[in-house]
C-alpha cells in the first residue's frame, strides 16, 4: 500500500473501532433503560428489532446513495448524523417512561437508518485501500480489532452500567462517536475510484441483488447467511438477559461476562485465522460449511447448559467457528465482485441480514416470554443446522477455490 492508502486505512480502522465500542455501550444502555422503564422482555427486544428493521430500509436506499457519493463521505455523514442524534437521546433519557417510549424508539430508528449506509461502504472501501492478495489477512485484522473492542466493551459496559447507570454511559458513547466522525472525515479516497453514473433508481437498487442471484457461489452463501442470522437473533441482549436470570440464576453483570467470553473466543480465533490466512484463502467455502456445523452443535450445548462455568466455556469456544465463518464470507464476496459493484452487493446482502435479524429478534423474544429461553436456543440450533445442510447441498459451488 502507498503512504496515501496506509494513512486512510488507519483512519478507517481506528474510526470504526471507536464507533463499534460506542455501539456496544449504546446497545447495553438503551436495552437496560427500556427494560427498567417497562419491565417487558418484548418491549426490550423491540430495541434490536428497530435497529435492524430501519437498517433494512436504509439498505434499499443505500445503492442510490452509493452511486452519487464517494464511500468516504457516506461513512462520514452516517457517523456524523448518528453523533448528532445520540446527543438528543442523551438529553432525553432522564425523562423516559412508558408513556413517551415511542420518542426514544423513533430516535433509535433514525440512528439505525444512518448506520445502515456505513457497513456496505466500509466493506467496499477496504479492497480500494488494500491489495487483493492481502484481503483475507486484512479482514482477519479488522475482525480481531472488532472482537477486542467487544471483549472490552461488554464487561466494562455491564459493570459501569451497574455503577453509574445508563445516562452517564450514553455520554461516553457520544464522545466516542465524535472522535470517530472526525477520523472518517480524514480518510482520503482516489478521486477516480468511483465515477458518476447515469443509472436509474431501479438499476441502482437492483444491481447488487442481481449479482447475488446470478452467482451460484454468492447465492449459496447468502441463503446460509439467512438461516444463520435467524439463529443469531437468540443472542440479542434481551434474550441473553433472561437466560442469565432464569437458567443460570445469576445477576445481570454475568450478561456482560458471557459476552466477554464469546468475544474473547472470537479474538483468539481471529489471531489464528490471521496466522493461517493464506491456507484459509484457498478453501473459504469449506471453512464456512464446517464452521456452521460447529455453531449448531455449540448452540445446542448452550441451550442445555445450566452451570455458569459451562456456559462461559461454550461461549468462548463458540467464538472460534464464528470468526472463521465471518472472515471467509466477507472475503468470498470481496473476491467475487468487481470493486465498483461491491458496495451495492454488500448493501443487498446487509438488507437480507437486517430483515432476518429483525424478524428473528421479535419472534424469538416472544417465544422466550411464552415458552422459555431454553426452547429459544434449541430453535436457534435448528436454524444453524439448516444452514449447514444448505452448505452441504451446494458444496460444489462453495468449494470453488479462490484466486490468491
Amino acid at each position: 500500500m502507498s503512504k496515501f492508502h496506509i494513512e486512510s486505512f488507519r483512519f478507517l480502522w481506528i474510526g470504526q473501532m471507536l464507533a463499534n465500542l460506542g455501539d456496544v455501550i449504546y446497545t447495553v444502555c438503551l436495552t437496560t433503560i427500556v427494560y427498567k422503564a417497562t419491565g417487558s422482555v418484548t418491549l426490550m427486544s423491540f430495541v434490536p428489532f428497530l435497529i435492524t428493521i430501519t437498517a433494512l430500509f436504509s439498505g434499499f436506499i443505500a445503492p442510490i446513495i452509493i452511486d452519487k457519493y464517494k464511500l468516504k463521505w457516506i461513512l462520514f455523514f452516517s457517523q456524523g448524523g448518528k453523533t448528532a442524534l445520540l446527543l438528543v437521546i442523551c438529553l432525553f433519557v432522564p425523562f423516559i417512561n412508558i408513556k413517551n417510549l415511542l420518542i426514544l424508539y423513533f430516535l433509535i430508528a433514525i440512528i439505525s437508518f444512518l448506520d445502515g449506509f456505513a457497513t456496505p461502504a466500509k466493506n467496499a472501501l477496504i479492497p480500494v485501500l488494500v491489495k487483493e492478495k492481502e484481503l483475507v489477512k486484512t479482514n482477519s485484522f479488522l475482525a480481531i480489532l472488532d472482537q477486542l473492542t467487544q471483549l472490552i466493551a461488554w464487561p466494562i459496559g455491564s459493570i459501569l452500567l451497574v455503577v453509574w447507570g445508563g445516562s452517564y454511559l450514553l455520554w461516553i458513547t457520544f464522545l466516542l462517536f465524535v472522535i470517530s466522525s472526525q477520523l472518517m472525515f480524514l480518510i482520503k479516497q482516489d478521486q477516480q475510484q468511483y465515477k458518476e453514473t447515469r443509472a436509474s433508481v431501479w438499476e441502482s437498487i437492483s444491481e447488487g441483488w442481481l449479482i447475488i442471484v446470478r452467482s451460484k457461489q454468492l447465492r449459496s452463501v447468502t441463503i446460509m447467511n439467512l438461516f444463520e442470522t435467524l439463529a443469531n437473533g437468540v443472542w440479542i441482549a434481551a434474550i441473553l438477559y433472561v437466560y442469565v436470570e432464569d437458567v443460570l440464576h445469576k445477576q445481570e453483570v454475568w450478561w456482560g461476562v458471557i459476552n466477554a467470553f464469546f468475544f474473547a473466543g472470537m479474538f483468539v480465533g481471529g489471531l489464528i485465522v490471521y496466522k493461517v490466512s493464506s491456507r484459509l484463502e484457498l478453501q473459504l467455502g469449506k471453512y464456512i460449511i464446517w464452521s456452521t456445523c460447529s455453531l449448531s452443535i455449540l448452540t445446542l450445548f448452550f441451550a442445555l447448559a445450566s452451570n455458569v462455568w459451562l456456559a462461559l466455556l461454550i461461549s468462548f469456544v463458540y467464538g472460534f467457528p464464528q470468526m472463521v465463518k465471518d472472515v471467509a464470507e466477507v472475503s468470498i464476496v470481496q473476491k467475487s465482485v468487481r470493486k465498483e459493484q461491491l458496495a451495492k452487493v454488500f448493501s443487498a446482502r446487509g438488507t437480507i441480514m437486517y430483515a432476518a435479524f429483525g424478524i428473528s429478534a421479535v419472534i424469538l423474544g416472544w417465544i422466550t416470554e411464552e415458552y422459555g429461553v431454553t426452547i429459544t436456543f434449541l430453535l436457534a440450533a435448528g436454524f444453524f443446522l439448516l444452514s449447514f445442510l444448505v452448505g452441504i447441498a451446494n458444496r460444489k459451488h462453495l468449494l470453488v477455490k479462490q484466486k490468491s
